[in-house]
Parts: C-alpha cells; sequence; structure tokens
C-alpha cells in the first residue's frame, strides 16, 4: 500500500507544469470544471472568504468541494467536501500513469489540485471553490477557464514574481481566466477599479462596498463574511437569510485572526505580508484598543522583514518577541530580524512557541501560516 502522505512529500519542490495539467481531463470535465467552479484570489482573505461561502453553501444544502491553501496541520485539509470524506490516495496510479505519459514530475500544489477537480467531477457536486495559490495567471488553478472569479483585495506580496507594483499584482490575479463573466471584488481602491474595468471590458464587475452600504468596517473578519454572501448573491442569486447569515459568524477559520483565549486574549493570526499586518492592527486597535500585546513573530523566508519590523516598531501598545531559529518550516533565520532591531536600539525578546502558550499576558502569534501550524501541532 503507498503511502500517500510520503507520495506529496516526494513532489514538494516542483509546481512547474501548468501547459500539460489540463490534459489530465476530457474536454467534459474542463467545461464542468469551467461552469461549477468559483476562483478566489487576492493578496489576502482568500481562505477565509473561501472557508464562508463553503460554510454558506452547505447551510443551503448545495453540494460543494472546497481547495485551499496551504494546510496548518495535515494535507487533508486542503481538500473538503460537504457531502463525502475524500479518498486522497485513490488516483495515485491515475497521476504517476499521467506523469509517465508526460515525462513530468508534479508538485505537491498540483497533486492536490488535481485530486481536488477529480473528486469534483467524480462525485458530481454542484459547486467547486478554489482558492488560488500565487497569483492567478499563471497560478495552477488557472488551469481552469473560470467564469467566475472573486478578488478579495490587492497588497504588497511575491513581489519576485507578481511585479513590483499594485497593478501588476492586480493584472496577475484577474488573469487568471480570459473566460470571466463575473468579478466580485472586495476591497479594492477606486483607481484600481477603473484598470479593472479596463482589463475586463466583456466582464460583469461588481463592488462590494458599491453594493453594500451596510458591509463592516471595522471588523475584516465580518467583511469577509459579507464578501462571501455578496458573492453567492451576485454569482447563485441568492438571498441568505438572517438566521444563516448569524450562523456563519459564529465560524472560526482555523489561522486567521483566531481567538483561542479570552482572559488574557490569545489570536493565532498568519498574517505574513505588510497588508496583512496593516489589516489586522486595524482590527486589534478596534476591538482591543487599550490592551498591550506581546507580539510572538516568525517569517518565512523572502518575506519583507524590514517593512514589517518597521511597521511593528511604530505600534505603541505591542512589544515584540522573535520566534527562535528551526521553530517551523522555511523560516526566516532569526538574526535578520534580530540584528535589524538591535541597529535601531529596539527592545525585544527571543522567545519560542512555547513560551506564548505558556504565557499569561495577552499575546498574539504572527507572521506565517506555518508557525501557526506548528502552535496546533504541539499544543492543539
Amino acid at each position: 500500500m503507498i503511502d500517500f502522505e510520503k507520495f506529496l512529500n516526494d513532489r514538494i519542490n516542483n509546481n512547474k507544469n501548468l501547459e500539460n495539467l489540463s490534459s489530465f481531463f476530457t474536454t467534459d470535465e474542463l467545461s464542468q470544471l469551467s461552469d461549477k467552479a468559483i476562483s478566489i484570489v487576492g493578496t489576502n482573505a482568500k481562505t477565509s472568504t473561501a472557508n464562508y461561502i463553503y460554510q454558506v453553501l452547505s447551510e443551503l444544502g448545495i453540494k460543494t468541494l472546497i481547495f485551499t491553501s496551504p494546510h496548518l496541520i495535515s494535507y487533508e485539509e486542503r481538500i473538503q467536501s460537504n457531502q463525502h470524506e475524500i479518498n486522497h490516495s485513490q488516483y495515485i496510479e491515475e497521476i504517476k500513469e499521467f506523469e509517465e505519459k508526460k515525462s513530468i514530475n508534479l508538485g505537491y500544489f498540483e497533486t492536490l489540485f488535481l485530486i481536488a477537480c477529480k473528486t469534483f467531477i467524480e462525485e458530481k457536486l454542484d459547486i467547486f471553490i478554489v482558492e488560488a495559490g500565487i497569483g492567478g495567471r499563471l497560478d495552477t488553478t488557472s488551469m481552469i477557464d473560470f467564469k467566475n472569479v472573486i478578488l478579495t483585495n490587492i497588497g504588497y506580496d511575491h513581489q519576485d514574481i507578481l511585479g513590483e507594483t499594485l497593478e501588476d499584482i492586480l493584472y496577475e490575479k484577474i488573469k487568471i481566466s480570459n473566460k470571466i463573466d463575473n468579478l466580485i471584488c472586495g476591497d479594492i481602491a477606486s483607481e484600481h477599479k477603473e484598470f479593472i474595468s479596463k482589463e475586463l471590458k466583456d466582464a460583469s464587475i461588481s463592488f462590494l462596498d458599491e453594493n453594500n452600504n451596510k458591509s463592516n468596517k471595522e471588523d475584516f473578519r465580518l467583511k469577509n463574511i459579507d464578501l462571501a454572501i455578496f458573492s453567492i448573491n451576485k454569482i447563485l442569486g441568492k438571498e441568505i437569510k438572517s438566521e444563516t447569515i448569524s450562523k456563519i459568524k459564529e465560524y472560526k477559520v482555523q489561522g486567521r485572526f483566531e481567538i483561542i483565549n479570552n482572559n488574557p486574549v490569545k489570536i493565532l493570526d498568519g498574517a505574513h505580508n505588510i497588508s496583512g499586518f496593516e489589516t489586522l492592527f486595524k482590527n486589534l486597535n478596534n476591538l482591543y484598543k487599550d490592551i498591550h500585546f506581546q507580539c510572538y513573530l516568525g517569517l518565512k523566508k523572502g518575506k519583507e522583514f524590514q517593512k514589517i519590523l518597521d511597521f511593528l516598531i511604530k505600534k505603541e501598545n505591542n512589544t515584540i518577541n522573535i520566534i527562535e531559529d528551526n521553530s517551523f518550516y522555511n523560516q526566516m533565520s532569526s538574526k535578520y530580524l534580530t540584528s535589524y532591531l538591535k541597529e535601531r536600539n529596539i527592545n525585544f525578546e527571543l522567545s519560542t512557541i512555547e513560551k506564548f502558550h505558556l504565557s499569561k499576558e495577552h499575546c498574539i502569534l504572527i507572521g506565517s501560516l506555518y508557525l501557526i501550524g506548528e502552535y496546533k501541532k504541539e499544543f492543539k
């Protein structure tokens, strides 16, 4: 019997086979994916928005499959169905034959995405919610000619891949498909609205703030719920009852402003770019204005740590704790963070995930979803 997790881990460093992926499916299967899949792109809030949509559709009795990334504890988190448990390993032989036929080695993300697509088709489900990985135009998920796309927001992240300006990044996101009929937009600046309208002349474009005057401005979690409900209405023509909305507001998305304790306040958040930090601390200020937080920070390699640290330094109501090395996957060396802080005479502590867990002060664990995942593995 093949160990599926090992099968996946052998593919950890690939994901460069976009031009071949569509040939894994028949023309009819690709058509089904195009008609029934909803793509979610954006810099932040993709997973939250995807999960809220999934929860609403489940409440409505609509047979739905959701594909998200990354996972916190297990790869099984990435593919969820509200109908059946996912049998990930049933497609191993088919994938291996495909790789041999095409003389390619599929990546980790690619493998799971193909499994999600096959599961959706063969289970004959109604809606397929697909969170993009990085960007859109060249992302693995762009294999599908999405007709319905949700754009959560735009900020700086992965500039080495997506471009240096917000317009560059926005272009990469909205070009996830060349056949978009409906584009639903969340938190988008006015100058970017014009850019979107110019690039997608043939699509129906809806903006949350223009169509929903009651959109939550202070709590980004509620704003993500607003976007999910607004999107379901625009794409599926479904009006959501107030009791369903109340239920969804009780749902917690793992690792996204996840409050795990109230006294003291303890929060897990996977914000990992400057726009994510700005949104997070705006939320903290609105909900916990006079609370001083111990901020336990760990970043993934390649992140713009200078911008993030400059931002944290300016915040009065927090103390910086740097997570020690080798605490989570692909972690940036703590020496970059500590040296930067020392050069600016900023006080900090070198700390651990366990110290966050044992702390009796108000605190937040932040900087990487891999960091949040390690916490959950150790202290769930």
